[in-house]
């Protein structure tokens, strides 16, 4: 019961907008994040998408989707491209400097959400509906915005340095004692 008239082989521009500025905000924010504070532009992107999801089911027509897409990819290119170096920051800041290992969890929790999501979506919007689905991530993206306060200045730990680092290395030896 769609209020739009359309043809399916035009299904695809619906989603045009939000993958052009995906685009342009992924690397803009890329080089702006760093002097606005990640934090800030993570926040400020998070608050888009809340605003974006909201004006969604209220359109009327395809082409009244262009704005509120445009600005959903505009604010995810935002929020991505200010969190994996905010990843990378926190581990410097905490950890010792490994980076591999974050990354790898940030990109297996990132590809999770696209294989997860598109099979609990069709669950979810049948039990709920499309605009109630709409409105609860909006609430959630909404919820997580203020949390990024969090990773203004996040809290330092001393470096641990390996026990291994610490042993005089004439003493090392391949064999237990």
């Amino acid at each position: 019961n769609s209020k739009f008239l359309y043809r399916s082989n035009n299904l695809g521009f619906i989603l045009l907008p939000t993958s052009f500025w995906y685009l342009i905000s992924a690397i803009v924010f890329g080089i702006i994040a760093h002097k606005m504070g990640r934090w800030l532009c993570c926040m400020i992107g998070l608050l888009l998408i809340f605003i974006a999801l909201i004006c969604v089911p209220l359109t009327t027509s395809i082409v009244g989707l262009i704005i509120p897409n445009s600005l959903l990819g505009f604010a995810i290119g935002m929020v991505n491209s200010s969190m994996m170096p905010t990843m990378g920051y926190l581990v410097d800041r905490r950890h010792v400097s490994v980076y591999g290992n974050v990354y790898a969890i940030a990109d297996v929790v990132l590809c999770l959400g696209y294989v997860i999501s598109p099979v609990l979506s069709g669950f979810c919007v049948r039990v709920f509906g499309f605009r109630t689905m709409l409105h609860i991530i909006s609430f959630i993206c909404l919820c997580y915005a203020p949390l990024m306060l969090f990773l203004r200045n996040p809290p330092t730990r001393e470096e641990t340095i390996p026990s291994i680092m610490n042993e005089n290395p004439n003493s090392f030896s391949y064999i237990r004692s």
